[in-house]
């Protein structure tokens, strides 16, 4: 069974638009402890809450928010 994890591109949306955590935070009204852990790892798992708020305050689409990682292989 192959294993994905989704990063999401919180560092590099905030630095496009010369935010930082705090101010990502601070816009989309999601714990900074939350963003930062967004920010700072890959995650198996998302709540849809707070990721839908972050993308709402980038104004970017889904695609543009995760980068799917993994070794690029299903099984069926």
């Amino acid at each position: 069974m192959s294993m994905y994890r989704v990063k999401i591109r919180v560092k590099e949306l905030c630095e496009e638009r010369n935010w930082n955590l705090s101010e990502l935070s601070r816009r989309s009204g999601v714990p900074y402890t939350t963003v930062r852990r967004y920010a700072m790892q890959s995650m198996g798992k998302i709540e849809i809450d707070p990721i839908s708020r972050i993308k709402e305050t980038f104004g970017c689409s889904w695609d543009e928010l995760f980068e799917l990682l993994g070794d690029g292989s299903f099984e069926e």
